[in-house]
């Protein structure tokens, strides 16, 4: 089949995906691969792109007036791989911001992502408009 395939990232000790090994037995499924210098020039030979947690665009330690990207949207983007990040509800914020339409800035204009997963896409679509 000819699809475009987005490759979602979860981090391994979420436990989201598991593999049946040849003995019959499930194994975690290990992402830690998909960190890792050179990951996103790999994912871009099956891909057309990422969907990352979008924590994962923001690096640990963020705070209000604080908040330093990592570099995988730019990575993704280096390897012509779209981006994205799952999943903005605006009744669940990140303590680094004070409203949805703040992450939406965020994503849109700092980190640059080409879309994303919402529970409220009512607010996404007023944001967009007004920007």
């Amino acid at each position: 089949m000819n699809l475009k395939l987005i490759q979602l990232i979860a981090y391994t000790d979420w436990h989201e995906t598991q593999w049946r090994k040849p003995d019959g037995t499930w194994a975690n499924y290990s992402y830690d691969w998909m960190f890792k210098p050179g990951a996103m020039k790999q994912i871009a030979q099956y891909a057309e792109g990422i969907g990352p947690d979008y924590h994962m665009l923001v690096a640990d330690g963020a705070t209000k007036g604080h908040i330093t990207l990592t570099a995988m949207v730019k990575e993704a983007h280096a390897s012509r791989l779209a981006v994205h990040p799952f999943t903005v509800r605006s009744d669940a914020l990140p303590n680094y911001v004070s409203d949805v339409n703040q992450l939406y800035d965020l994503l849109y204009n700092k980190a640059d992502v080409d879309g994303l997963f919402t529970d409220f896409p009512d607010k996404a679509v007023k944001f967009l408009n007004k920007n």
